[in-house]
């Protein structure tokens, strides 16, 4: 029969369910079941402890650079802005830098978020240009209703993207010179038109 005097004024004064299972020979189930029925206390301010209470039992870990590089892959998948992206990630925007010439996955992978950020772009230039925005109208005192718009402008510059017909025209100039200038050449001394 386990002296449960001795073991709850142990417990009480700071020893630990297991040793005093193991000491006494009782299991740490049972010790627990009786903890709880009978209220067992332990003084919590007298209690040792090695770390401040607001410090989390596991150590907070830095980012590893993958991490960093991940961050700021998906922020700059959206954005499409170096330094935007580089603070969200918590790094400085040279640091990107230092990786797109050395890091050559993440060169790809920093190509693959500009292409992401590409259709972005072009998924808002389709929704401003063709499916519009609502607008609110206001009168003198309130607010009258909403409007529908558009950007015309936009549209031009979808319309540009998909169909070559609607793109600007490079100009071509031919410059025909006169006969006399064929074979001048300004840096020979004595060479004259």
């Amino acid at each position: 029969m386990a002296d449960w005097q001795a073991i709850r004024s142990e417990y009480e004064q700071g020893a630990s369910l297991r040793s005093l299972a193991r000491s006494y020979g009782v299991s740490k189930t049972y010790l627990i079941e009786k903890r709880d029925k009978e209220e067992w206390n332990r003084p919590t301010t007298n209690r040792p402890t090695d770390r401040p209470l607001d410090t989390p039992l596991t150590p907070k870990k830095e980012p590893t650079t993958g991490t960093r590089q991940a961050a700021f892959l998906t922020s700059y998948a959206e954005h499409a802005n170096i330094l935007l992206s580089a603070q969200k990630a918590g790094i400085a925007r040279q640091t990107v830098y230092a990786w797109l010439e050395h890091d050559e996955a993440f060169s790809c992978a920093f190509n693959q978020a500009k292409e992401d950020a590409k259709d972005v772009i072009r998924g808002e230039i389709y929704r401003r240009a063709i499916e519009g925005w609502d607008e609110p109208v206001w009168g003198p005192n309130a607010l009258k209703g909403v409007v529908r718009k558009y950007s015309d402008t936009l549209l031009i510059f979808h319309a540009k993207m998909l169909m070559p017909e609607y793109r600007d025209k490079s100009a071509t100039v031919n410059v025909v010179l006169p006969k006399e200038y064929v074979g001048f050449d300004p840096s020979r001394e004595g060479s004259e038109p």
